[in-house]
């Protein structure tokens, strides 16, 4: 066999039920095939798990997953993911996480770990020098993940990486997060509560000793080229430069909407907001570095000095932080708890921010359900009497974080929506018209639906990014395995005919964009561009290859990645091959989610967008059409060789290697 280079061709299965392990080889064929990430997830789910069980069932895998380059030093290198069946959607669950820990799963000498069964009572597994150790957790269950991480940096030593779960993810909190350098999230979908459900409190990577990769000279060489382009790159450098993507809605020209605000009722009108990038920068405290990669996107913004006190003499008071890296702020985190939720107070959403790294909380599902309960309540729907005597109005800034830990430890009301805001919904339109509820009494049949205001897409809540204004976004949200995630696809907004990025077609030629279109332009050509855009990016997936370094908006054309991908495994690609791995992860999470009974009915969006135009600015009573949505999701389906119910075809199967897969669709063809 010749040499291997950038992974190690090894699976860890550990299974927690039995305090057990056991190590699985794969060929190179296998890795060749699936690349990583997502992909390598969905196979294992699709072979060792049965069709229908509940998310939290010992059966369902809990995966962390490299790829074939991911780990390494490299640019846009520090990703790894987690797979799961999700406790949402009822589907597959696959999150991308950066920072240091991707790097150090690479440099445990596997390259995923596969968790199943259910620990007896509350675990640590630790790995060291390939050595799974198994120790009790009960000291630090209902920890949070800042006290975790730092009791098992001084517990195991200097060198060690660690994946933990907060009292939100040990309470089954079903969109809670894995946390990571402790705010780093996998976050989306409830992959930490599916780690709580398995009694698995942390995973420390102790020690890191990477694969020899292919060509060292070529891939330092790719590192400083990299830095070099992205300082010639406005996108990178945005970025980059203070305070970085955690500002994202100041990203916008001030006259397109761009941001949802109250639950998607209107957008944040940016410039008379609190959410300029400027208003960040007093609140700036530095970046937690991702290994190989010089962007620094992942900025630590922390309304409190370095003493713990508030920046402000008028906000609350608060014990010292235990770290500060758990300021550390994601571009998704401000639209959902600023702006959608009526919180005019950029501290407060800062502080909530740091709430959701220290409990464990997706802030973007956590801020959509807070939303719906927002909404139901200024519609009568809810009642202080149902609602822990809080007035749940969007703007109330008291309510907040204390909603916020009761949410995480469920509480009250807070159980309602610690389910999330499909269930929540269903929950609260049980009781519609039953004797005595609230104060109102019954509800007449031509109030507001619970379930038409709870915006999420196959049980997933939405995120901030506006899809009525930014058409291929609103494909992606649909039609997407992983339900709506901001990063699916390149945003509209950077390809729009008015207000695009200036160097946007550069790459995009490459891809076969050779044209700007309007942002809320919807049709057969959008939907072209939409397929190729979200196949790269489902590639970089597929490879944990970072998409905030990729192309085609930012630095890694396709031909330094071929070149990268050449440099760490020594394998002559092309951008095909790479392409094909975009292509190949996304038919497999679609042949997972129809095994688990998901359909193309679920392939659509919340009412609102369908209904309700923009209120101002550029765009101003735009709305999408719903013949026009389901006529361009349908030639989605064409394009992508599934048939006309989002099926894949069995040639399709066959053309990427998946037709063992087939059985698992109940094929009569």
């Amino acid at each position: 066999m010749d040499a291997r280079y950038g992974y190690h061709g090894s699976i860890l299965h550990v299974d927690l039920s039995r305090s057990a392990s056991r190590v699985e080889t794969m060929d190179d064929s296998w890795y060749r095939t699936y690349g990583g990430g997502g992909s390598f997830g969905a196979y294992f789910l699709l072979r060792d798990t049965p069709a229908g069980i509940d998310a939290f069932d010992e059966e369902n895998l809990l995966v962390f997953a490299s790829s074939v380059i991911a780990g390494n030093d490299g640019p846009g290198l520090a990703r790894f993911s987690v797979i799961c069946k999700s406790p949402l959607s009822d589907g597959i669950a696959e999150t991308r996480c950066e920072g240091p820990f991707g790097t150090w799963l690479k440099g445990s000498g596997y390259d995923a770990i596969v968790f199943r069964g259910k620990a007896p009572q509350p675990a640590i597994v630790s790995l060291e020098g390939g050595q799974v150790s198994f120790h009790p957790a009960g000291d630090l269950w209902g920890a949070d993940t800042a006290r975790t991480t730092v009791e098992l940096e001084t517990r195991f030593g200097g060198g060690v990486q660690v994946a933990a779960v907060g009292p939100a993810g040990e309470n089954l909190v079903r969109y809670a997060s894995i946390v990571t350098t402790c705010s780093i999230q996998a976050m989306r979908m409830g992959v930490g509560a599916v780690m709580g459900s398995k009694h698995l409190k942390a995973v420390a990577l102790c020690g890191c000793e990477l694969p020899a990769v292919s060509d060292p000279e070529e891939l330092s060489g790719l590192r400083g080229e990299f830095e070099a382009r992205m300082r010639e790159n406005t996108l990178s450098m945005w970025q980059k430069d203070p305070p970085g993507f955690s500002a994202a809605a100041d990203l916008s020209d001030f006259d397109t909407a761009y941001i949802g605000y109250e639950n998607y009722r209107s957008n944040l009108r940016v410039e008379h907001s609190n959410y300029t990038r400027a208003r960040y920068l007093p609140f700036f405290r530095g970046e937690i570095a991702c290994p190989g990669c010089p962007n620094d996107c992942i900025k630590i913004i922390d309304p409190r000095d370095a003493t713990g006190q508030a920046a402000r003499p008028d906000s609350d008071s608060r014990p010292e932080r235990r770290d500060a890296r758990s300021a550390g702020i994601h571009q998704e985190v401000t639209g959902a708890l600023g702006p959608n939720i009526g919180n005019p107070n950029l501290e407060l959403m800062l502080e909530a921010n740091v709430l959701c790294n220290e409990l464990g909380l997706d802030p973007v599902s956590l801020g959509f359900t807070i939303s719906f309960a927002m909404e139901c309540f200024e519609q009568g729907i809810l009642t202080e009497r149902e609602t822990d005597g809080r007035a749940l109005r969007f703007g109330n800034e008291a309510i907040i974080k204390p909603l916020i830990q009761d949410i995480a430890h469920r509480r009250g009301f807070g159980a309602v929506l610690a389910e999330g805001s499909r269930r929540a919904a269903a929950h609260i339109d049980a009781g519609r018209g039953a004797p005595g509820r609230g104060s109102a009494g019954a509800v007449s049949d031509d109030a507001a639906r619970p379930g038409d205001l709870a915006m999420h897409v196959k049980g997933v809540e939405m995120v901030s990014f506006e899809p009525r204004t930014q058409t291929g976004l609103a494909l992606g949200y649909a039609t997407a395995p992983v339900g709506p995630r901001y990063d699916i696809c390149e945003h509209d907004w950077d390809f729009d005919t008015a207000t695009g990025w200036d160097h946007t077609l550069e790459q995009s030629r490459t891809l076969g964009i050779l044209e700007r279109l309007p942002m809320e332009h919807l049709g057969p050509d959008k939907v072209r561009t939409y397929k190729v855009l979200n196949t790269i990016w489902s590639a970089c997936d597929a490879l944990d290859l970072c998409v905030f370094a990729s192309a085609p908006t930012r630095v890694l054309s396709l031909e330094m990645i071929t070149r990268l991908i050449t440099a760490v495994t020594g394998w002559h690609t092309s951008s095909y091959e790479f392409m094909r791995w975009g292509e190949r992860r996304n038919h497999l999470m679609r042949v997972y989610n129809l095994r688990e009974g998901l359909s193309a009915a679920d392939d659509t969006l919340p009412p609102r967008f369908f209904t309700l135009p923009i209120d101002h600015g550029r765009l101003a009573g735009t709305v999408i059409d719903p013949t026009t949505f389901a006529e361009s999701v349908g030639i989605y389906y064409e394009m992508m060789g599934w048939d006309e119910a989002g099926v894949p075809r069995k040639a399709t199967l066959y053309d990427h290697k998946l037709e063992w897969a087939i059985p698992h669709l109940g094929h009569t063809e």
